[in-house]
């Protein structure tokens, strides 16, 4: 929507034109990235919301285990793969 290549909903409309001049003041862009290429940010955010408090990591070795290992994943610039399956159907 940013990016115009959708409609903004009227009722975000203002918001949507407030973050567009303030991306060109700020001489930023906005990409879209998969969910699979933010899995470091989608695991602390469902860390804090699964235990419902704030946490604070002053160093790596304070992360939790499967964080570290993702962040060592993406430094070691090893592909995440997206891959679907069909669910089938099976009736009795």
């Amino acid at each position: 929507m940013i990016r115009g290549l959708w409609k903004i909903p009227w009722d975000l409309a203002k918001r949507g034109e407030i973050i567009k001049k303030r991306l060109q003041q700020l001489n930023a862009n906005i990409i879209h990235i998969f969910r699979e290429g933010n899995n470091v940010a989608d695991l602390l955010a469902n860390l804090v919301v699964e235990s419902q408090q704030r946490k604070e990591y002053n160093n790596f070795e304070e992360l939790p285990t499967n964080i570290r290992r993702q962040i060592n994943i993406d430094k070691a610039q090893i592909p995440t793969l997206r891959i679907r399956t069909k669910k089938i159907n099976i009736q009795h």
